[in-house]
């Protein structure tokens, strides 16, 4: 009899999916998550430090405040001892009158009135605000003086805007009086300008008044 021939059972397994493998995937897929959101948060902070440095280079390049304080009243000073103020940035120098006290004053560049191209120097006074207490220093502090320098060129043109219409009242008001007018030590024709507040609270009213005094101690460099 012919012999059946044996047939050989081949197993077929089904592949299985390697765990291990997907467990590496997702490892790097939130290890790129994580690395993108730590990027970005990096460059955010980054991003407020530049703009903090700008604001504060900013802001000392444009004004800067000083403390003066007040003249002692010892049996050595007479009453008509005045403190000055002869700073090395200003073309000009005055003298404060003792009954001020203490005061501040800010030096710092203002856009022209006439030709936005240019800006102009000032001056500032200030003095503290009595019962007053804030971390603001427009509401601690009253400016009683302004003084503010004109090129020649400039100060024609505000002649010629002046005195006030309701068109040019805000040029008129900012531009103040003349206090000196003439060349420099460079021999640029200049005018310095002077300006005095009209809201002047009761608090400090003989203080104000004594911008007058300020005003007369003028005295080109």
């Amino acid at each position: 009899m012919p012999r059946r021939t044996q047939t050989k059972k081949i197993n077929v397994k089904k592949a299985r999916t390697n765990p291990v493998g997907l467990k590496c995937c997702r490892k790097d897929l939130r290890f790129s998550i994580s690395l993108v959101i730590l990027i970005g948060m990096l460059a955010f902070s980054l991003l407020l430090l530049l703009f903090s440095l700008n604001k504060s280079v900013a802001v000392s390049a444009g004004t800067r405040a000083v403390k003066i304080p007040p003249v002692s009243n010892t049996s050595g000073l007479k009453k008509t001892v005045s403190q000055g103020l002869d700073d090395s940035s200003l073309d000009f120098k005055i003298t404060v009158p003792t009954e001020l006290g203490s005061w501040f004053y800010k030096i710092g560049e203002v856009k022209s009135l006439t030709d936005k191209s240019l800006s102009d120097q000032y001056m500032k006074i200030y003095v503290p605000l009595p019962g007053v207490k804030s971390n603001n220093f427009d509401q601690q502090y009253k400016e009683i003086l302004t003084i503010r320098k004109f090129t020649g060129d400039e100060w024609n043109a505000i002649g010629d805007k002046c005195p006030s219409t309701k068109a040019n009242k805000d040029i008129c008001d900012a531009a103040g009086e003349s206090i000196f007018t003439g060349p420099n030590a460079a021999g640029d024709e200049v005018t310095y300008a002077a300006t005095k507040p009209t809201d002047c609270p009761n608090s400090i009213k003989a203080k104000c008044a004594l911008a007058d005094k300020i005003i007369q101690s003028f005295e080109l460099k």
